[in-house]
């Protein structure tokens, strides 16, 4: 787990601007998880400006970074929340590596051309099995 991470999303001109990024894989800890998504600071403080994770994941034996994000399992926040926390229940059923992808946007019309960001963490997630 990191302390807290920065992702930044530059000026553009472009309708709905985005930036991706995402974390390092890491192992399964049980078929499910409960992951807490901490939003410390967003430069945006409008509805429009949000910061969504996913969930990605993939057995160690496939190639590449693991396709399309787990369905419907994503924590958004949107800068009206403010500093906030949020939990999601995944109850997907995880393959043996996972990693999140976040992503930053803006829907404001016109695009913005002045720098957003956001600083968040992740909690380290609890694991479980289905009983």
């Amino acid at each position: 787990m990191y302390d807290a991470q920065m992702i930044q999303l530059q000026g553009t001109n472009s309708a709905n601007p985005s930036t991706v990024l995402f974390s390092p894989w890491f192992p399964r800890g049980g078929d499910y998880g409960i992951f807490t998504l901490e939003v410390v600071k967003m430069s945006g403080t409008t509805s429009a400006f949000k910061l969504k994770v996913e969930f990605v994941h993939k057995n160690t034996s496939d190639p590449g970074d693991g396709g399309s994000p787990i369905a419907s399992t994503d924590i958004t926040i949107d800068g009206s929340e403010g500093a906030t926390r949020e939990q999601k229940d995944v109850t997907a059923g995880f393959k043996e590596l996972v990693r999140y992808k976040y992503t930053l946007t803006t829907t404001d019309s016109p695009a913005t051309t002045t720098t957003m960001w956001a600083t968040f963490r992740m909690l380290a997630p609890v694991w479980y099995d289905k009983v």
